[in-house]
Parts: structure tokens; C-alpha cells; sequence
């Protein structure tokens, strides 16, 4: 009774409003101390930010200009260089989208054009990736968001991508954007995130075709985010009962068909739908070449119709003859289907996003209406030539490339990753389980892919980076970390360290002369490891297994970090033109750069720096890296050198190495000795290639093959006298002044 009376009491309106006002005299008033407590933590966040950002724009711009141009950056700066000079820009899918160039020769523009400039785009690009997390905290949370961005900042492959001119950190740029609309989209309902998405798609589609597999993973989630949602009712209607696979989804869109038919308005369908049917809708023109993957199947092989050139004809990947008909037919339609879905659909919203789109769209591929071509050859020729291309497998690397090369770079993420996608599935956590699906369905499709290159190593890490970042934040903040720090679970963090430190020395044991001595320190080494995981493991048992696991994975990421820090600045700066690094690939020599510093010297002793005659040996692709560097020459040409070549008149020769026995003796007269140039060198691959499954299963169990791995691991040795190169020799003119035809050896 006594407790009804205080609750009647307490529910008093006249002497509520009595305790109300004497409460407000004595304390102060919590909403404005949690609304300070908010602005504090808010200002520390925006500090950190400002901190990560910075520190990720420092590590890109360092020393920008100091490695030489790598035979594809200087595809993409010349021809950036030349739409900034006047000689405008046709998209070729070759090169993948057209924004990289316009974007360069804008930035060449206002900034000039150099090394430094020509790799700006990509810092800046790889600067703001790392400040995008902020704009996920509602599903990352704030230390998840934080730390993705911490994980960003440092990642070897983000890290070395941001500071080389090719696409792919502008596609993990757009990537993200475009996942983070998705979310806020989903969580908010809002338009303006679907407006967002429509001009990120475009941005992305005009950057490179790796948007296509982007679209695919998302729109792929999407539908099945909204089968699982529909599944009861779709079960209730359907019979699956002793049918195959194929009919069973027949079965399933006849019934959303029959739905949609019985009455269902689209513009009342859930959010994850909207979603998806807005990608779909933009994206379906984009994909109307995948037509052209069945003229030479029987569906289509009896027309001899060329929807796609094949590779050694002109251009790849577009149609010919009637099948320009045919194709300018299929686009139509897809367009029409396009602007069907968006009219059943939610037309005042879907307009505006298709607006969005192709305005973006349609002036990058037309270079501001300067190649209106680009827009034919964006809309077929970008998905039908990489569609033939996927015969060709351009890199050669076997199935396995990426589960060699991810573990060398992004050890911590793979590892966090593989941990955090058994901890969410096993919550049955939404959002986590998505950032699982996308991690493991990328790596997947790029796995698969023909093409297996180091630079798409970013789009394989960037879904990485986010799950193992939430996972990280989400273990951090279900641990009260003031108690546990007291009591003996505290422990397990120093035992691993020291667990990690004895089972180095063990594996890596090498016995001496004293044979009893090495055997008792051996042994003793095994039973520190092993007491040091008895007792943890006993800590397990008494305070949690969870707990333990926590505390264990503190020193284990920690370590991971220093290493992945490491790692990413050996690879940029000390060896970021040295291919003893998988992620260098091909790399162009820094002697390159020194025969154009020889070549200015001779312009100078002219004193007409400009009208140098130089003369470069096309063979084997050797236009490039030249071709922009020596882009303000006037007299230079690109010849092929064979025994009929007759003796040019130049100052500055460069032949290839397979030429010299060739052009010698027509340059002995009138030239100084050839001197070797190293023109291109490239990762042994010898090393990873031919890996089957006993192969590596014997390795496992191999010390020496262990010993290998590490030290290549940690200290890129093993590769360094089997790196493969092609090479030139430079020749001057003998008239030329004493003195400056001295090339200094590599």
C-alpha cells in the first residue's frame, strides 16, 4: 500500500510541478549537460577527422613527382595533356572512362602540367575516400566510422594507389559514396540520397567498367534483401515441389508478375526496392551490349551479325555493319524500358535522378559535346569491349592471384574480416551481414574475372576495410574496459605478445653446435607457448571466452597495424619504382628519368631546348613512357628500327635492346657508344606461378618454405636477382658538347 501511495503521489500533477521547480533550483538542467557532452564529443570527432585527413593528404603528396612514370600513367597524362593543349579527347574503352582526363587536363589547366600534377586527381581522390566514413557513422557508429578511416589512411594498397594515375581509388571513391547513399537512403527514406546515388553511378560509370560488377553486387543484394521480405507470401503462392532450379524462378516472377498485374503500384514498394529499381533503371542502357556476348552462339551465330568487334579488328568491341542496326535497336529498347520502370515507378522522383545522371554522363562521354561519337562508344563499346577482352586474360595471372597478393598487402583486413564475418552471421546482424556479402562477393567477381591486375586490389579491399573497421569498433564498445583492465584477464594482452614472440623464435628456431643446449632451449620455448595458452584458455573458462578473445585480438590487430603501416611505406617510397613489390606489377626505371634530365642538359647546351632532334624506338611499346615526356619537343619520332633503317638525323637516339646489334654499325661513325638504358622492369612471377593444392599443402609443412615467405614478408627478399626487365640503349650525337652524355649507372 505504502508503495501505491508513493506512486499516486509521484503522479500528483500540483505536487509534481512543487518537485519539478525545486529539482530546477538545485541541479542543472540535464538536457543542456548531455547537449555540451554531445558538442565536446562532437568537436573531438571533427578533430580526429581533421587529423586522419590530413595525415592521409601528407602521406600522398610526399615526394609525389619522385618516381618515374609508369607506361600506363603515361597513357593517361598524355592524352589529358593533349586535351588540355588543344587536341581534344575520344573516349576509347581501352582507357576506360573519359572523367580521369578531363579531370587532368583541367587540373593541368590551373596547376600546369608535370609528374606531381599528373598524379593529383588520384591524392585528392584518395584523400576525401578517407574522410567519407564520417558520412556512415549512422550504421558504422562513431568509433566504427573512425576507424574505417584510420584503416583507409594507412592501407598499403590504398596508399599506393593514391599516388599513382590510374582510376581504380577514383571507382573505391564513388563505391563508397554510392554504398553509403544506399544506406542512408534505406535507414532515411530521403530523396536527396537518391539523387546522390544517380550522380555517383554516372561519375562511376564514366570512370571506369568495374562499375558494372559494383552495380551487379549491389542490385544483386538488393533483390535478395527483397525476396527474403516477400518470401512467405511467395511460398504460399508458388509450388517448388519436384521442379529444377530454373523453373522454380520462372515460377517466382510469373507470381510478381501476376502481383504486379493484380493492382500493385510501385511507388508504394519498400525502400530496398526503391533502391533497386532506381540502379536498374539507370543502368539497363549501359548493359545493352551484353547482347553481343551470344553472336557466336547459336542463338545468334546464324545472322552473322558483328555485334562486337572481336580483338584484331577495329574497334573492338563495336558493331559493324548491320549489327549497328541491331545495336542502336537493342539500346533503344532499353532505354524505353528504362523510362518504363521509372514512370511506374515514382516518376517526379525517378526523372530528376535520370536528369542527374545523364547530364553527368552524357558531357563526360561527349567531352562537353566536343566528341558527341563518345556517346555511342560509351553506351556499346565501353561492356562489349571488355566483354571480347575477357578472352584475352591480359595479365596472365592464375585463379589464385588475389589469395597471394590480398595476404602480402591487406593481412589485416583479410584476417579482422574472416573473424568479423563469422562473429555477424553468427548475430544474424543485417548491415554486417551485408558488409560480409560485399566482401566476399567482390573478391569473388574479381576473382573470377580474366583480368587480374594489382591496381584492382583496391576494390577488393575497400569492403574489407569496412567490415573489419565496424567489427573492430562494434568488440571495442561491448567491453567495459575500466573493470576488465583490472582484473586478471588483463593479462592475456602481454601473454600474447609474448605467445606471438616465442612462436616466431620456435618456428624459425635454427639449432647450433651445442645440441643439448639448443634442445633444451627449444624445449623450453614450446612449454612457455604452451603454459601461456593453458592459462588463457583457463581465463576463458572463468571470465568468458569472449572476453578473452577481445583482449587477445588487442596485441594481435595492434601488431597487424605496425606491420600494415610499414608495409605501405616501404611500398610507396623505398621501393615505389622497384618491382621486388607484387603491387608494383611493371614499373618504368628511374633511368628513364635521368635521360630526360640528359636530354633537357643538351637542349640547354643548344640553347634551344625544345627543337632537341630525338629520335625513340617504338619497339615493343617503348612510345611509352616518352611520349609524355618529352610531350613539348618538336622534332620527335616514334620510327620502328629494323636493318633497313637508315641513319637518322638526331641528337638523341633510343633503341631497344634487341635492335642494338642491328643499328650499330650505321651509328658507329656519328654516335657515342650505346649505354644501356633499364627502360621497364617487372615482379618475377615465376614465384607464385604453377601453385597446386600439394604444392602448397607440402609448404605448410616446410620450414624453409616458411622461412622464404617471411622474408619476403618482411623484408622483400628472395625476388630481387629474378626481376625481369627490357631494356634500351641511349645514343648522343658525337657533335654534341663534352660533358653531358655521361649516364650515370643505375
Amino acid at each position: 500500500m505504502a508503495t501505491d501511495r508513493r506512486l499516486n503521489l509521484f503522479t500528483d500533477t500540483q505536487v509534481s510541478k512543487q518537485l519539478a521547480a525545486l529539482y530546477n533550483r538545485s541541479s542543472p538542467d540535464l538536457s543542456e549537460v548531455a547537449s555540451t557532452t554531445r558538442a565536446t564529443s562532437r568537436r573531438w570527432e571533427l578533430l580526429a577527422y581533421f587529423l586522419l585527413i590530413s595525415t592521409a593528404a601528407g602521406l600522398r603528396l610526399w615526394d609525389l613527382g619522385a618516381r618515374a612514370m609508369h607506361h600506363d600513367e603515361s597513357l593517361h597524362a598524355f592524352f589529358s595533356w593533349n586535351l588540355f593543349t588543344g587536341g581534344g579527347f575520344a573516349h576509347t574503352p581501352m582507357m576506360h572512362g573519359p572523367l580521369q582526363f578531363q579531370a587532368n587536363a583541367a587540373i593541368f589547366y590551373v596547376l600546369g602540367d608535370s609528374d606531381v600534377t599528373a598524379r593529383l586527381l588520384y591524392v585528392v581522390l584518395g584523400t576525401a575516400l578517407v574522410g567519407l566514413p564520417w558520412l556512415f557513422r549512422r550504421r558504422l557508429g562513431t568509433l566504427g566510422a573512425l576507424t574505417v578511416s584510420v584503416l583507409l589512411t594507412f592501407s598499403p594498397a590504398m596508399l599506393y594507389f593514391s599516388r599513382f594515375a590510374r582510376n581504380d581509388i577514383l571507382m573505391a571513391a564513388w563505391t563508397l559514396g554510392l554504398v553509403i547513399s544506399m544506406w542512408r537512403y534505406i535507414d532515411e527514406g530521403k530523396n536527396r540520397y537518391l539523387y546522390s546515388a544517380a550522380a555517383l553511378l554516372a561519375l562511376a560509370y564514366a570512370t571506369k567498367e568495374t562499375t558494372f560488377i559494383v552495380t551487379f553486387v549491389l542490385s544483386l543484394y538488393l533483390i535478395i534483401v527483397v525476396v527474403v521480405a516477400n518470401w512467405p507470401k511467395i511460398q504460399s503462392s508458388v509450388d517448388f515441389e519436384d521442379v529444377s532450379p530454373p523453373v522454380a524462378i520462372g515460377r517466382i516472377l510469373a507470381a510478381f508478375w501476376s502481383r504486379y498485374q493484380s493492382g500493385i503500384s510501385l511507388s508504394d514498394v519498400s525502400r530496398p526496392a526503391s533502391f533497386l529499381i532506381l540502379l536498374v533503371t539507370l543502368s539497363l542502357p549501359q548493359w545493352a551490349s551484353v547482347v553481343s556476348l551470344f553472336q557466336d552462339t547459336a542463338l545468334l551465330s546464324w545472322t552473322n551479325l558483328v555485334l562486337a568487334n572481336p580483338e584484331g579488328t577495329t574497334p573492338i568491341g563495336a558493331p559493324s555493319g548491320g549489327g549497328l542496326v541491331i545495336a542502336a535497336a537493342v539500346v533503344m529498347i532499353f532505354i524505353a524500358a528504362s523510362v518504363y520502370g521509372g514512370a511506374i515507378w515514382k516518376w517526379s522522383v525517378w526523372w530528376r535522378c535520370a536528369a542527374i545522371f545523364y547530364t553527368i554522363w552524357v558531357l563526360l562521354y561527349s567531352t562537353f559535346f566536343t566528341n558527341i561519337v563518345g556517346i555511342g562508344s560509351g553506351m556499346w563499346q565501353s561492356l562489349g569491349y571488355w566483354g571480347v577482352q575477357q578472352g584475352e586474360a591480359r595479365g596472365g595471372q592464375p585463379w589464385y592471384y588475389y589469395f597471394v597478393i590480398t595476404p602480402i598487402y591487406e593481412f589485416l583486413p583479410l584476417i579482422v574480416g574472416v573473424i568479423a564475418a563469422v562473429y555477424y552471421i553468427r548475430r544474424r546482424d543485417r548491415f554486417g551481414i551485408f558488409l560480409v556479402y560485399w566482401a566476399v562477393i567482390t573478391f569473388a567477381m574479381y576473382t573470377v574475372a580474366s583480368e587480374k591486375m594489382p591496381w584492382l586490389l583496391v576494390n577488393i579491399t575497400l569492403p574489407l576495410i569496412v567490415l573489419s573497421g565496424k567489427f573492430l569498433a562494434d568488440v571495442a564498445q561491448q567491453v567495459e574496459w575500466k573493470r576488465v583492465l583490472k582484473s586478471q584477464v588483463a593479462v592475456v594482452i602481454p601473454l600474447t605478445l609474448l605467445t606471438l614472440v616465442f612462436l616466431w623464435q620456435l618456428a624459425f628456431f635454427e639449432p647450433g653446435d651445442n645440441v643439448v643446449f639448443d634442445s633444451i632451449v627449444a624445449i623450453a620455448m614450446g612449454a612457455a607457448v604452451a603454459g601461456m595458452l593453458a592459462w588463457m584458455i583457463y581465463l576463458g573458462r572463468v571470465r568468458g571466452a569472449a572476453t578473452v578473445a577481445v583482449f587477445a585480438l588487442v596485441p594481435l590487430v595492434g601488431v597487424m597495424m605496425v606491420l600494415s603501416v610499414r608495409t605501405g611505406i616501404v611500398a610507396a617510397y623505398k621501393n615505389g619504382d622497384i618491382p621486388v613489390e607484387m603491387i608494383v606489377y611493371t614499373q618504368t626505371s628511374n633511368d628513364v628519368t635521368r635521360v630526360v634530365q640528359q636530354i633537357k642538359q643538351v637542349g640547354d647546351q643548344l640553347s634551344d631546348e625544345l627543337s632537341v632532334p630525338i629520335t625513340v624506338d617504338q619497339t615493343s611499346g617503348f612510345t611509352w613512357p616518352w611520349a609524355w615526356y618529352l610531350r613539348n619537343y618538336a622534332q620527335v619520332n616514334y620510327p620502328t628500327f629494323n636493318t633497313d633503317q637508315s641513319t637518322p638525323d638526331s641528337s638523341v637516339l633510343l633503341v631497344h635492346s634487341i635492335n642494338k646489334e642491328d643499328v650499330d654499325p650505321m651509328l658507329s661513325d656519328g654516335f657515342s657508344g650505346g649505354e644501356l638504358v633499364k627502360h621497364r622492369a617487372w615482379f618475377p612471377e615465376g614465384t607464385y606461378r604453377g601453385l597446386t593444392v600439394t604444392k602448397f599443402v607440402k609448404a605448410l609443412a616446410d620450414r624453409d618454405s616458411w622461412r622464404r615467405a617471411m622474408d619476403y614478408f618482411l623484408y622483400r627478399k628472395g625476388v630481387e636477382d629474378r626481376i625481369g626487365s627490357e631494356d634500351a640503349y641511349v645514343y648522343f650525337n658525337l657533335e654534341l658538347p663534352d660533358g653531358i652524355t655521361d649516364l650515370e649507372p643505375n
